[in-house]
């Protein structure tokens, strides 16, 4: 699902006298089928911007369009409610939006509201269990007797339930270890491409969007300053940097050794797959 935003404009509590502009005119557009990072620093617009693709956040001025739904200022719930169904999102911490007495109650919450089959989706539930790492011995279970990860992981499994057609990502791997981050993101690629969504992850983790996306956003004070490939956009070193915001190690490094004639592809890597591949190829350059 094609997503384009033209001239939107956000503002908290307006009219308030604590009324804050949190998007300024922004114009972009989201292909259908990509895989979306959307980065910036603390305050830069990124959630807010991603939270009127579900009509969560309708826009202050300018209009937002998903498929051929639109949102501007003033449209009804009627308009927005079958938009929900379509989209999913994943918050930064799901684990805090668990309320059912089991986990196969949580799970289904999402598919009833939507009208979905619940037998079909029952039928599924361990299929979804095993796909977020848990057993189907754990549906009966109280999600509140689990652990933080393995509630995050029901939290996602309800989502999935739902079989968006477009994934909203907001820092979804927020306070987990290196492996736990690397899995869940793994995990979303993977049935991003299984499912041919259109996904966009919210993250100030550059590395996070230099391994996963295809497409990536750079927002800054409530604008959007770049858009392109990730190998494109991280070669704006000064501008990056000028919104606090790091290149990818594997990038620079990869970066410097094009400068000196190795021919080192970085896009989609990680920095362990980096020196894994140099590791292979130095003794070709006559390494020591």
């Amino acid at each position: 699902m094609h997503i384009k935003f033209e001239d939107v404009t956000y503002t908290y509590m307006l009219g308030s006298p604590f009324e804050k502009r949190a998007l300024n005119g922004v114009d972009v557009s989201i292909s259908s089928g990509s895989f979306t990072a959307v980065v910036g620093s603390t305050g830069s617009g990124k959630s807010t911007l991603m939270q009127h693709i579900n009509g969560l956040l309708v826009p202050t001025s300018g209009q937002v369009t998903v498929d051929s739904t639109v949102l501007q200022p003033g449209v009804k719930r009627k308009v927005i409610k079958p938009l929900r169904k379509k989209v999913g999102m994943v918050f930064q911490y799901p684990e805090h939006q668990l309320f059912g007495s089991t986990v196969e109650e949580d799970i289904l919450f999402g598919p009833i509201q939507h009208g979905m089959s619940v037998e079909r989706v029952k039928r599924r539930l361990p299929e979804l269990l095993n796909l977020v790492g848990l057993h189907e011995d754990y549906l009966h279970e109280s999600p509140f007797q689990l652990s933080g990860g393995q509630m995050r992981r029901v939290a996602i499994a309800g989502v999935l339930a739902t079989e968006p057609e477009v994934l909203i990502l907001d820092e979804p791997a927020a306070g987990l270890d290196p492996s736990g981050h690397r899995a869940l993101l793994q995990l979303f690629r993977s049935w991003h491409e299984e499912h041919g969504l259109t996904t966009v992850l919210v993250t100030h983790d550059m590395e996070d969007a230099a391994n996963y996306a295809d497409d990536v956003i750079v927002m800054n004070e409530g604008s959007v300053k770049l858009q392109g490939k990730p190998i494109d956009v991280f070669r704006e070193v000064e501008s990056l940097t000028a919104m606090n915001l790091a290149v990818p190690p594997a990038v620079r490094i990869g970066m410097a050794l094009r400068r000196s004639n190795w021919s080192i592809d970085v896009t989609n890597q990680s920095s362990e797959q980096l020196a894994e591949q140099l590791m292979t190829n130095w003794p070709e350059k006559g390494g020591h």
